[in-house]
């Protein structure tokens, strides 16, 4: 990896088939910085990958500073930020003057989204292989003048990509089985879902899950289940008629265009995340899916916060690159209090390294 002035590097060197992944701080007034503090500190975390946090280092030893002396007894939970590797983003003084933790500021929201910038930048530029997101306050980038719904919108524009979606990852502890969840639609409010939904839309979402299935998880012949839009879809159009008029015609073009996958639906919402349910937290049960194509932002995240809520990984597919995010928000309320929650973060870096690793290893086939 290039060492240009702005890296602090203090880590052994890596064989370059290493992933080199940049992780942003977030919000600076948010859990981010203790989250990636404590994840980092992690030796398993940190044994197969090359990790640059992208933020200030002043910021984070001040978080750091306040860990270790007022609400953490074991030290050892936070990794020492002089030693990690850091991409410095310069802030204007009167701009990091006004970031405290547990107070979410405009200033923290345009700190937040000069880190994903950068961040951004420096990957397209070949520095990294992927990025790893704190959590960021949509609220806050509004307040600070940058109009994006979230960073996956930001990503999918500096990238240059149109085609791209919201796939949410997480592994079961009881049985090992790994939930894959895209989202058809996100940031919409609901009463715009069925006019946004089209079968073109719904074309290009599961082609976007496809391609990514076999890319990034080697599944070449995957199971997947489609959500239906109404209560017991639609009910032969007693309940609704957007199955009727338009989504089962298409699912049965594509079941014809497809034939070495199966691809179940429309599966009615209410019965949907059975099989979930099921293989979660069976280690015995093999009837599920590999992944699943929900219609809508809570159709689809509910199930997946039901049983995941602490481990679950979100990652934008179609990028040039791996982008992966802890699936959580900034809880400026227990900020800078030794008490977030680090899992989800050190789920969402071994989740990145695992699609780094296999991209590359398709790559070299």
């Amino acid at each position: 990896m290039k060492t240009g002035k702005t890296f602090f590097v203090d880590q052994p060197s890596y064989q370059q088939s290493c992933p080199r992944l940049a992780v942003t701080l977030g919000d600076p007034a948010g859990i981010g910085p203790e989250v990636v503090l404590k994840a980092l500190a992690d030796s398993d975390i940190t044994a197969d990958c090359e990790l640059v946090i992208v933020g200030n280092r002043s910021l984070l030893q001040a978080t750091h500073t306040q860990l270790q002396q007022n609400f953490c007894d074991n030290k050892a939970l936070f990794a020492e930020p002089e030693k990690l590797s850091l991409l410095e983003v310069e802030l204007e003084a009167t701009v990091e003057k006004q970031i405290t933790p547990g107070v979410g500021h405009a200033a923290s929201g345009k700190a937040s989204f000069a880190y994903l910038e950068k961040a951004i930048t420096q990957t397209l530029a070949g520095e990294f292989d992927g990025i790893v997101t704190g959590p960021i306050a949509k609220s806050l980038w509004q307040a600070a003048g940058h109009n994006y719904p979230g960073q996956t919108e930001v990503l999918a524009k500096y990238s240059g990509v149109n085609r791209y979606g919201m796939l949410f990852v997480a592994r079961s502890p009881h049985s090992n089985y790994q939930l894959r969840t895209l989202l058809a639609t996100t940031h919409i409010p609901l009463r715009q879902v069925p006019d946004s939904l089209t079968a073109q839309l719904m074309a290009s979402k599961l082609e976007l899950l496809v391609d990514c299935l076999r890319d990034n998880f080697g599944l070449k012949t995957p199971r997947i289940a489609i959500s239906g839009l109404n209560p017991h879809s639609g009910e032969q159009g007693q309940l609704g008629k957007e199955e009727q008029d338009w989504l089962i015609p298409w699912l049965e073009k594509e079941r014809q265009k497809r034939p070495q996958l199966q691809l179940d639906g429309p599966v009615p919402p209410d019965t949907l995340w059975v099989t979930l349910g099921q293989v979660w937290y069976n280690p015995h049960q093999s009837n599920s899916y590999d992944a699943y194509l929900a219609l809508y932002h809570d159709q689809g995240l509910i199930p997946v916060k039901l049983v995941a809520f602490d481990r679950a990984v979100n990652t934008t597919i179609g990028l040039p690159f791996v982008r992966t995010s802890p699936d959580h928000g900034t809880a400026f309320d227990i900020a800078g209090q030794g008490i977030a929650d680090a899992t989800s973060m050190k789920a969402a870096i071994r989740l990145a390294v695992e699609l780094v690793s296999q991209r590359k290893k398709g790559i070299g086939m």
